[in-house]
C-alpha cells in the first residue's frame, strides 16, 4: 500500500525533471552533467592549479629564477619543520646544512645544522615582480634577512629549483595554450572550407595535408629545431620553436572537422537552410560551425598536455626553449647524465609538474567529452 502511495510521487518528480531537463539549452545541459562528473571536476581542479600557479608564478616563488649562489650548489632540500626537541611547538621553521666530506668516497655530505635555524615567515619583501602593469615585491613565504630557504633543493649553479619550477610553469603552459590556439584556428578554418566547398579547393588542400602527415613527427620536430639560431634571442627562439610545433599540429585536426562537415552538409536542417536561400557564411556560422564546438573544445583539452609533454621532451634534449627563459624540459635538461641525477635527485622535481598538469588536463577532457557526449551515462 505504502509503493503504491509513493509511486505517483516518484512518477510526477521525474515528469518534473524531464520537464525541467527539456528547458534548459545544451550548454546549460552540459554544465549540469560536467559538474555530476567528479573525475572531470578533479581535472577542472588541476587545470586552475597549473594556471593559478603560471599567473602568480612570481608571487609564490621566493626568489628569481636566475639568482645563484655559489656556496650553495647541490644543496639537498630543507624540510619545513614545525617542533623543535628543544622549544616543542613552535612556528615553522628550517635548519640549513653543514657540509661534511666523506673520507671514504671523498663526497661531499650534507647535514642538519641546527645552528642554522631560520624562521619561515609569510608575505615577506624580496625581489621585484610585475603583473598587469603593476610592480610588487611582496612574495608569499621566505626566511629572516640573511637567511635562505630552498624546500626543493639548489641545482648545479645555486638556484633555487622550486621558483625555476614555479616560473618555469608560466613558459611551459604559454607555450602549450599558443601552440594549441593557433592549431585550433588553422585546423579549424582550414577543415570547414575544405569540407563545406569541396572541389577542386577540397583536393588541393588534402593534397598539402597529406604532404604534412607524410613525415615522422620526432624526425622533422629534431631536424627543425636544429636550424634554430642559437645565438638569437630567446623569445625570438620561443616563437620559433611554437611556430614549429604548429607546423604539423593543425593537420589531423583538419581532417576531423572536414569529415564532420561532410557528413552535416547531407543533414536536413542545412538543405533547408540552402533552399531557403540562406548565404554560406550564415550557414557556416549559424548551423555548422556551432554543431562542431563540442568537437573542438574536447581537441584543445587533449591537445594541450600533448603540446606540454612534446616542449618538455624536446628542451630535455636540449633543442626547445633556451636561457634564460626557463621551462620544466629545459630545467630537466640540468640532469641529462646519471652522475648529476645521482648527486642532485631533487632536480627531477618538475616530472612531478608535468604529471599533474598531463591527467588535470587529461580528465578535464574526458570529463567534458562525458558531458557533450548525448548518448553518454553520465
Amino acid at each position: 500500500m505504502d509503493n503504491a502511495e509513493k509511486s505517483p510521487d516518484a512518477g510526477e518528480r521525474m515528469n518534473a525533471e524531464a520537464r525541467a531537463a527539456h528547458s534548459l539549452t545544451y550548454w546549460q545541459l552540459v554544465r549540469l552533467r560536467f559538474r555530476r562528473n567528479t573525475y572531470g571536476m578533479a581535472g577542472l581542479a588541476g587545470c586552475l592549479f597549473i594556471i593559478l600557479t603560471a599567473v602568480f608564478a612570481e608571487f609564490l616563488a621566493p626568489y628569481e629564477s636566475h639568482k645563484s649562489n655559489r656556496s650553495l650548489l647541490y644543496t639537498p632540500p630543507q624540510w619545513i619543520k614545525f617542533y623543535d626537541s628543544e622549544n616543542g611547538l613552535q612556528r615553522p621553521f628550517v635548519y640549513g646544512f653543514m657540509e661534511e666530506m666523506d673520507p671514504n668516497t671523498f663526497e661531499i655530505i650534507f647535514e642538519s645544522d641546527p645552528e642554522k635555524k631560520s624562521t619561515v615567515r609569510f608575505f615577506v619583501e624580496g625581489s621585484e615582480w610585475s603583473l598587469l602593469g603593476l610592480t610588487f615585491n611582496t612574495h608569499l613565504f621566505g626566511t629572516d634577512e640573511g637567511s635562505t630557504i630552498h624546500i626543493l633543493g639548489t641545482d648545479n649553479l645555486g638556484r633555487d629549483v622550486f621558483s625555476r619550477m614555479v616560473i618555469g610553469t608560466r613558459i611551459s603552459l604559454l607555450m602549450g595554450l599558443i601552440v594549441m590556439a593557433t592549431a585550433l584556428v588553422i585546423g579549424t578554418i582550414v577543415g570547414i572550407t575544405a569540407g563545406f566547398f569541396g572541389g577542386f579547393y577540397d583536393l588541393v588542400v588534402q593534397r598539402v595535408v597529406e604532404f604534412f602527415k607524410a613525415f615522422p613527427d620526432l624526425p622533422l620536430y629534431l631536424a627543425l629545431t636544429a636550424i634554430l639560431p642559437r645565438r638569437a634571442d630567446a623569445v625570438l627562439i620561443f616563437v620559433m620553436f611554437a611556430g614549429i610545433l604548429v607546423l604539423l599540429r593543425w593537420a589531423d585536426l583538419s581532417r576531423e572537422v572536414r569529415g564532420k562537415v561532410i557528413s552535416m552538409r547531407r543533414l536536413e536542417y542545412v538543405r533547408a537552410a540552402e533552399a531557403v536561400g540562406a548565404s554560406n557564411g550564415r550557414i557556416l556560422f549559424r548551423h555548422v560551425v556551432p554543431n562542431i564546438s563540442s568537437h573542438l573544445i574536447v581537441w584543445a583539452t587533449y591537445q594541450l598536455p600533448e603540446v606540454i609533454l612534446l616542449e618538455s621532451f624536446l628542451s630535455f634534449l636540449g633543442v626547445g626553449i633556451q636561457p634564460p627563459l626557463v621551462s620544466w624540459g629545459a630545467m630537466l635538461n640540468q640532469i641529462l647524465d646519471f652522475q648529476s641525477f645521482s648527486a642532485a635527485p631533487w632536480m627531477m622535481a618538475p616530472v612531478g609538474m608535468i604529471i599533474v598538469s598531463v591527467m588535470a588536463f587529461n580528465a578535464f577532457g574526458d570529463g567534458l567529452r562525458d558531458a557533450m557526449d548525448p548518448y553518454s551515462n553520465a
